[in-house]
């Protein structure tokens, strides 16, 4: 090919590519008028890297949207919008509603890669994330790459924007694939892989389908098991049911979040929710990895969810937690905890400890703030907690991290980053967000417990925008 000609493909795509990105960059800033630029650069399949060299700034593309010619004619104006076109600037290929609604569960993953390939007019295979977010696993369409592709540690079955940014990169050694991911509220739980140009883009199809993903997920068991590539320990299910969406967009910023290892051990949990009077983030580390610690585990979360939902404080709610399991039958449920709420609209952060590791916060001026108070008992035993409520602020740039003993202490299957290590591996975050904070600190988990885990090492980041 000669130079000439390279040089016109590489300005065709640096053009589609800048396309790409108003389009969907009109599409989110509809619906969402405080969209990331990691949402727009995902949705529009690209890498934040490339829509940044095309906007430098967020008030860059702002004003090229604005500034973007529309044509609409009079004749237009005049008649009704067509149909599926109803709160959109263009008719959308999939509804994920109907498609809920109409499709049975257990074959949507054969129906969206169908509704794909007519689309696409090219080959395109689905492909979802392992439970421990180590593997791309395929579920649906040709098996081109194979049934498993390493992928780089993503936050459990979950990837955002940076990890769908180093996926692609590793992929580009493949001649002719698109990804396009399955993306909502700043994740994406699977991708979509075209062999070949694809004649439309997938992008907003790829966006229904992960719509339609998480509504189906509660009435089969086809993408629960597509993203286990073997047997989880029983104790191990019942920990991964309890757990919330592992990368969450919240106001003011994002919260991610996982335990390891995913097919054994099972002693922690934590819950992320956003509520009237905030943000609420809730770790807690049970005794032992055996069935029981589970299903104490799932009893301490009923608890909370119920003391949260009439009312309680944080403090309150750690002692209905205490409560409940010693309500329990047989030998005690013992657990540490740590419930934290932040509040966007004052910056102002609360966290009650009962006997668990102290939160970390890294401000965005470079400090580390340790949230300690007096010593608290563990919930579930023979003393009863006193829960006593600190109280600091969380401004744009900082970010609090909890974490559990296995990530910290010593010991068999434990990690021993101690606490210079794990605010060590959290800085290395390049992007400063929380999912990518998460992976960095389980990163180093893994390397320092030489991928052998026999203790949960929990981390979860929230990171104000």
């Amino acid at each position: 090919m000669s130079p000439k000609k390279q040089t016109e493909l590489r300005r065709a795509d640096a053009l589609r590519n800048r396309e790409r990105i108003l389009d969907a960059a009109e599409r989110m800033l509809e619906r969402s008028p405080s969209a990331s630029l990691a949402d727009i650069a995902a949705a529009a399949g690209v890498a934040r890297s490339t829509l940044h060299r095309r906007f430098r700034t967020r008030d860059e593309l702002l004003a090229a949207v604005r500034d973007r010619p529309h044509e609409q004619s009079q004749e237009s104006s005049l008649r009704s919008l067509p149909a599926g076109r109803l709160g959109r600037g263009r008719p959308i290929s999939l509804d994920a509603i109907q498609v809920f609604d109409v499709v049975p569960p257990a074959v949507l993953p054969e129906q969206l890669v169908a509704e794909a390939q007519r689309i696409a007019k090219v080959p395109v295979a689905l492909y979802v994330l392992d439970i421990d977010g180590t593997h791309l696993l395929h579920m649906a369409g040709p098996h081109r790459l194979g049934q498993t592709i390493e992928a780089p540690l993503a936050i459990g079955p979950e990837l955002d924007a940076d990890g769908l940014s180093q996926l692609r990169e590793q992929l580009a050694v493949r001649r002719g694939i698109e990804i396009s991911a399955l993306w909502l509220r700043g994740r994406a739980n699977g991708v979509m892989i075209a062999f070949g140009r694809p004649a439309e883009p997938l992008t907003e199809l790829a966006r229904q389908a992960a719509a339609a993903v998480t509504l189906a997920d509660r009435y089969t068991d086809a993408f629960a098991t597509a993203q286990r590539r073997k047997q989880p320990k029983a104790a191990a299910e019942i920990q991964q049911s309890l757990l919330p969406p592992r990368i969450v967009r919240v106001t003011g910023g994002e919260i991610a979040g996982n335990v390891l290892p995913s097919y054994e051990v099972a002693g922690d949990w934590f819950d992320v929710i956003e509520n009237a009077d905030g943000i609420w983030i809730t770790v807690a580390d049970g005794l032992g990895g055996s069935t029981r610690a589970a299903a104490s585990s799932a009893v301490a979360l009923g608890a909370l969810r119920a003391s949260r939902r009439s009312g309680a404080g944080i403090s309150e709610a750690l002692i209905v937690m205490h409560q409940t399991l010693r309500e329990m039958p047989g030998p005690r449920a013992e657990m540490t905890a740590v419930a934290a709420r932040w509040d966007p609209a004052t910056n102002e952060l609360s966290v009650a400890n009962c006997g668990h590791v102290a939160p970390v916060i890294l401000r965005g001026d470079a400090d580390v703030e340790h949230v300690r108070g007096p010593h608290a008992h563990g919930l579930g035993g023979r003393a009863s907690p006193k829960p006593v409520e600190r109280s600091t602020s969380l401004a744009p740039g900082d970010r609090l991290v909890i974490v559990s003993d296995g990530v910290i202490k010593s010991g068999q299957g434990k990690a021993g980053l101690g606490v210079e290590g794990l605010v060590r591996a959290a800085l290395r975050s390049e992007r400063e967000t929380a999912a990518d904070t998460v992976r960095e600190v389980h990163k180093a988990v893994l390397d320092s417990a030489g991928g052998q885990l026999s203790d949960d090492a929990t981390a979860v980041c929230l990171s104000v925008e």
